[in-house]
């Protein structure tokens, strides 16, 4: 399989027309059952939540493996689907752990909406499968459902104030566990 310019999927030459559904239709059919159940996903019309598994990309990662690295350009959002992946940021030499996400976590969901550089690192904590959706994706699943804009929007801002949240409480902890010895200025 191949990619075009405008990142739909097309079969290369070697492939054969049934082959490429016999493989293909089961990820797809395996993706859209993971986004139909994830939070973010759940409750969308399927027709949309389909085209976002249409448009996709699966990727398998090794324990340690980076699915994001701090400062490089961010233009697709992450759903773990099996493993963890543990969120970092490099900070004066030093690298700091934020929050670990499990299967089902919605992460990287701001640069569906904007143009910018990874502020942290995402790293593989064991084997772990993503299912990978670019900007140009979101762009589309949006013009083709433009009614669906506002809803999509509103989760992708929810889940941003909840990992905020999350991330809060778990540097807290780290706070609570160093006796409270460490100053965190936000």
């Amino acid at each position: 399989m191949t990619w075009s310019t405008h990142g739909e999927r097309s079969m290369s030459s070697s492939t054969t027309r049934a082959n490429y559904v016999e493989k293909n239709g089961c990820r797809l059919t395996s993706d859209f059952e993971h986004l139909r159940h994830s939070p973010f996903f759940s409750g969308l019309n399927p027709e949309v939540v389909k085209l976002f598994a249409y448009l996709s990309v699966h990727r398998i990662c090794k324990t340690g493996e980076f699915l994001v690295e701090q400062g490089q350009k961010a233009d697709k959002a992450f759903i773990v689907v099996r493993g963890s992946a543990e969120i970092t940021v490099e900070h004066r030499g030093r690298r700091f752990t934020l929050q670990r996400l499990e299967k089902n976590t919605f992460f990287g969901e701001l640069a569906l909406l904007a143009q910018f550089k990874w502020f942290f690192n995402a790293v593989a904590g064991d084997d772990t499968e993503v299912i990978i959706i670019g900007r140009t994706a979101f762009q589309k699943v949006i013009e083709k459902f433009p009614e669906q804009k506002d809803k999509l929007i509103e989760r992708l801002v929810q889940l941003r104030v909840d990992r905020l949240v999350n991330q809060t409480s778990f540097m807290l902890d780290q706070v609570l566990e160093d006796d409270g010895k460490a100053v965190i200025i936000i």
